[in-house]
């Protein structure tokens, strides 16, 4: 809970939900801090829960996670992401306690290296034993679990991700400031910033700002690739801020380029704001953004890259349409409202009790 990130947020969702709606609820996270608010919810540590692969650390971990569910005592337990949720999974199932795991997007998924997805697809194969049930945030997960027999069909099944909906604040900006492309994402793989700069050099004939909200590793890498390519007056590097939706706002086109993705929540927010996509297709992208209200693009595919930037900031009304178009797949299928009544008739499901 020390970042931002689609696996926190949708935590923080559902956490503060359901301890409004009366359920008692508890977090723990490793000790690398929480910068998420958590309302009066109490939040535990399990020091040696950390993110890279540490076996003495892990197995430390399993008995910290397991002290802690004795002492808490829930009828169920939720994990998230990768090595919080096998642990999770062992601890609950060591004390026969009820566990769900969400796969925020698999380890072994298209874009990893092949040696890791080996490794990856058995580790959650035996994972898969402890868990009483699994959630996959989008279809496309769901079936590549199934398929690569990981899990077995009648145990997983997809909760897409939703947003809570906001009140949408447009056209603060007059056109003759440009197009404003926007992506929010951590620089560091599999985000692809790099790649889009480079597409953008060649459509300097053309008015467009872009802003990249995230910092990261790669951060520096881009900022000087910018400056060397004389597009350094047209980019600009936001950081990490909290008022995104401001932001997406703002801005004309929302764009994310990775490797690989589960179903991103950034993409669900910028269809919120009523923005067009440009996105990799990779992961359960394609469940959110179709040719109505988007353009998708394969990964490391330059010529189509710069072909679908250019399209979509020539054409104002194209904006427009596309935008509108991806604000009513939003309300349709992509609100926190449906996300946490599906989840919680799991939750229910699998916990054994009847409806409050």
């Amino acid at each position: 809970m020390d970042t931002i990130g689609g696996a926190q947020i949708h935590v923080r969702d559902i956490a503060n939900h359901l301890h409004k709606e009366g359920y008692a609820i508890h977090v723990i996270t490793g000790s690398q801090g929480n910068i998420h608010p958590l309302r009066n919810i109490p939040i535990y540590t399990a020091p040696h829960l950390v993110r890279e692969l540490n076996p003495i650390a892990d197995i430390k971990a399993f008995f910290e996670m397991r002290m802690l569910l004795k002492e808490i005592c829930p009828d169920l337990v939720a994990a998230h992401s990768s090595k919080a949720g096998i642990i999770a999974r062992l601890a609950a199932s060591s004390l026969r306690i009820p566990v769900i795991f969400t796969a925020h997007g698999w380890s072994f998924t298209e874009g990893i290296s092949n040696p890791k997805k080996l490794m990856y697809r058995c580790v959650e194969k035996v994972a898969g034993y402890f868990a009483s049930g699994i959630i996959a945030v989008s279809e496309y997960d769901r079936q590549l679990a199934i398929k690569r027999n990981v899990v077995p069909e009648g145990k997983i099944i997809c909760i897409q991700n939703g947003v809570h909906d906001i009140k949408r604040s447009k056209g603060i900006y007059e056109e003759e400031n440009g197009t404003r492309l926007i992506m929010i994402a951590r620089f560091a793989h599999p985000k692809m910033q790099l790649q889009l700069l480079e597409s953008l050099v060649k459509l300097k004939h053309l008015n467009w700002q872009m802003h990249f909200v995230g910092d990261g590793p790669e951060k520096r890498k881009a900022e000087q690739f910018a400056s060397e390519n004389g597009i350094v007056h047209r980019v600009h590097f936001e950081g990490w801020r909290h008022n995104v939706n401001d932001i997406l706002g703002k801005a004309d086109i929302f764009i994310l380029l990775s490797k690989y993705e589960g179903l991103p929540l950034s993409i669900l927010e910028a269809m919120r704001a009523g923005l067009p996509i440009i996105a990799t297709d990779v992961g359960g992208v394609k469940e959110a953004v179709t040719e109505e209200n988007g353009i998708l693009v394969q990964v490391d595919h330059a010529s189509a890259l710069t072909g679908a930037l250019e399209k979509l900031i020539s054409d104002r009304d194209l904006q427009k349409k596309m935008g509108t178009r991806g604000r009513e797949v939003f309300e349709k299928k992509f609100t926190f409202h449906k996300m946490i009544e599906e989840t919680l008739a799991y939750y229910r499901t699998i916990a054994g009790k009847k409806e409050r």
